[in-house]
C-alpha cells in the first residue's frame, strides 16, 4: 500500500469540510422549523403557488390561525397586522402547506406571497 499523496489528503480534507458544512446547514434548517405538523389529519401540500395561497387567505381559509378574510384581510395587510410571513405560517399551521422543506421560512417564497398580496390588493380597487 502506497503512502497518500498531498493531493489525495487535500481532497479528503475538502470532502470532510464540505460534509461538516452540509450537516451544520441541515441542523440550522431543522432549528428554524416554525410549526409542528404532527397533528395534521391530512397530508399538507408540499407547494402551493403564492397566488393561490393569497386567494385562500383572502377567502378566510386561515381565520382560525388569526388571518381574517375579505375586507379585514386587506385592511390588516395595509396596516401591517397581516404579513406574508404570517400568511405562510398560517397555511402551515392549518395543515394546508407542508413545512417539510422549510416553506415557513423560505425568504423567496415569502417574498412571492408579499408581491401577490400587493398585486391582489392593487387589482381589487
Amino acid at each position: 500500500m502506497s503512502k497518500p499523496t498531498k493531493l489525495q489528503f487535500l481532497s479528503l480534507a475538502v470532502i470532510v469540510v464540505i460534509s461538516l458544512l452540509g450537516i451544520s446547514q441541515s441542523v440550522k434548517a431543522q432549528q428554524t422549523t416554525v410549526v409542528d405538523q404532527a397533528g395534521c389529519v391530512r397530508e399538507p401540500e408540499a407547494y402551493i403557488p403564492s397566488g393561490t395561497l393569497v386567494a385562500l387567505a383572502y377567502r378566510g381559509m386561515f381565520k382560525e390561525q388569526g388571518i381574517p378574510g375579505y375586507d379585514v384581510f386587506t385592511t390588516g395587510f395595509k396596516s401591517g397586522q397581516i404579513t406574508a410571513q404570517k400568511i405562510v405560517q398560517a397555511a402551515v399551521s392549518a395543515c394546508v402547506l407542508s413545512n417539510k422543506y422549510g416553506m415557513a421560512t423560505q425568504e423567496n417564497y415569502i417574498s412571492d406571497v408579499q408581491q401577490q398580496v400587493q398585486l391582489f390588493i392593487q387589482n381589487s380597487k
